[in-house]
């Protein structure tokens, strides 16, 4: 699920919530109405604002203006066995930042670092620097992220999930491990950003995500290939235009980021490419494309292409990523010649299957040539009878069972 949509069920979810008259909890089990919480005074939003009287009572530690309450790793993320921690477990929750100031009005504290451990505890970073407009930089070493209802900032702004919006004068930025996306929100209102480092656990950069950062010069990947979608980087031009090859296709750290215009049939080796990211077809004018020995595909690979077959060779990895083959205008045929175990979809909370968003009017035919089955990602197929599938004898009846797929051996 992409983040605005978690927004949105997040967001519905809270509302319902205060409806009926609950609260969110505190990781301790304690129900908290937002409603009738100590709020911070009506200040305006920025450096100056105090913690709150529920704030004050939270904070088990503070250092360098940074605000923590140590609770355990069951407190914290509910399933502790997850992150690899026992119930038990310590952990820091950062949820409040308090700056300070000389008698000239100076801030104390202009580069920020959020440590990944402080005693051996881990530390999970919240919610705490939203219109901190004094902070230069911010360098966020904890592994993990979180968001808290008892935060300095309001309910609201909680949901949005940001960490630094109207962090005007913020220059450098590195983000926690384990951030997934950045979207057109996330900097909002960073002019000044200069250089930010994407974290491994990066899986989206969504369009618009640097729409605020008219002063960004460098950006840094902890691991480039863990990314999914890059829609972000071609609002970049100077770091968009320094990957385009003669023949229009744009690769970076052996990722195809973008085919190009290509010609009739367009063959991806993996020689030069390794991964192959979301829309990377989109403009491509291809009937046919082949990949040959290239190990990986993304989400949203072939959304948006035109091509009528597609054929994905033996050697890409047989998990095959959520919308895949999703959005294709025209595709006709699909050929999957691995003979390995094919696992369609793997999402956190299960499988989305094979989805091709199809109208259900136009003849498309699958061709698979493993005979080894994956059952509950086959359950979630939504294909229907204007598809037919190509199998091994072998698994038919198995692909009967599961699909509503008109099905034949090969």
């Amino acid at each position: 699920m992409k983040k605005k949509n978690v927004l949105w069920v997040v967001a519905i979810a809270a509302a319902v919530a205060m409806a009926a008259g609950g609260g969110i909890g505190n990781g301790e089990g304690k129900q908290e109405d937002w409603l009738s919480a100590p709020k911070v005074q009506a200040e305006e939003p920025g450096p100056k604002v105090t913690l709150s009287p529920i704030q004050k009572e939270k904070v088990s530690l503070k250092q360098d203006g940074l605000c923590y309450y140590k609770t355990t790793a069951r407190g914290a993320w509910g399933n502790s066995k997850k992150y690899g921690f026992e119930d038990t477990d310590p952990v820091y929750e950062l949820f409040a930042f308090e700056q300070e100031f000389d008698e000239n009005g100076n801030a104390k504290y202009t580069d920020i670092v959020v440590p990944k451990e402080i005693d051996g505890i881990p530390v999970i970073d919240c919610n705490s620097f939203i219109n901190h407009d004094e902070i230069k930089s911010l360098r966020v070493q904890a592994a993990y992220s979180g968001w808290r209802d008892y935060s300095i900032q309001s309910q609201d702004e909680d949901l949005l999930f940001c960490r630094v919006e109207g962090c005007k004068n913020l220059e450098y930025y590195e983000m926690a491990d384990d951030t997934e996306y950045l979207d057109d929100i996330d900097l909002k209102g960073c002019t000044s950003l200069k250089e930010i480092v994407i974290p491994k656990g990066m899986k989206s950069m969504e369009d618009g995500a640097f729409g605020y950062c008219e002063n960004l010069k460098s950006i840094k990947f902890d691991d480039f290939s863990n990314l999914d979608c890059v829609d972000a980087l071609k609002d970049l031009p100077w770091w968009w235009d320094k990957c385009v090859r003669k023949n229009g296709m744009v690769i970076y750290q052996k990722c195809l980021l973008d085919a190009g215009k290509g010609s009739k049939t367009v063959t991806i080796r993996g020689n030069k490419i390794k991964k192959i990211m979301s829309r990377a077809f989109q403009k491509s004018k291809a009937k046919t494309i082949k990949l040959v020995n290239v190990k990986k595909l993304s989400e949203d690979t072939f959304s948006g292409c035109n091509a009528e077959k597609i054929i994905v060779g033996k050697e890409t990895d047989p998990v095959i990523p959520a919308g895949c083959f999703g959005s294709t205008r025209s595709l006709k045929e699909l050929h999957i010649m691995s003979r390995k175990k094919l696992i369609w979809g793997p999402v956190p909370w299960g499988y989305s299957g094979l989805c091709l968003f199809d109208d259900g009017k136009d003849k498309i035919d699958i061709y698979i040539h493993s005979d080894k089955f994956h059952t509950e990602s086959m359950k979630k197929w939504s294909c229907g009878k204007n598809v037919t599938v190509h199998v091994p004898k072998k698994v038919v009846a198995k692909y009967r069972k599961y699909t509503k797929c008109t099905v034949v051996a090969l």
